[in-house]
């Protein structure tokens, strides 16, 4: 399974919106986690980001801010790939503990904490 990422090479810039699609396959959830890291990481000089049917998109981009802008959007794939590689493996661990038979308190701490993020 290859982790998403920005086709730069198909990227265009029409009315000052900048679209850039989406290679790779999306796990369960990936939007969610793409949209929240926006947020999180704020913004600069351009306008909304969203992403829709494997594009993100970028509205009111200004010219010189394509440095600043592609550091930004690769951080967010980057941040929402890794936040979904350690969920795979938090599953695996529980899953593996489950099959133990054993009651982790831990466990159910961090997917209560875990929780917060889906708010």
């Amino acid at each position: 399974m290859d982790a998403p990422r920005l086709e730069w090479s198909a990227a265009a810039v029409r009315d000052g919106t900048l679209t850039v699609p989406i290679a790779g396959d999306r796990p369960r959830g990936w939007k969610s986690t793409f949209d929240h890291t926006v947020r999180l990481l704020g913004g600069s000089s351009w306008g909304e980001v969203s992403l829709k049917k494997h594009k993100v998109k970028v509205a009111d981009v200004p010219e010189g801010a394509e440095d600043e802008l592609r550091h930004f959007l690769e951080g967010v794939v980057q941040e929402s790939n890794a936040a979904h590689v350690e969920i795979e493996a938090d599953d695996e661990q529980s899953s593996k503990r489950a099959d133990a038979g054993g009651d982790d308190s831990d466990a159910r701490m961090t997917a209560r904490f875990r929780d917060f993020d889906a708010g």
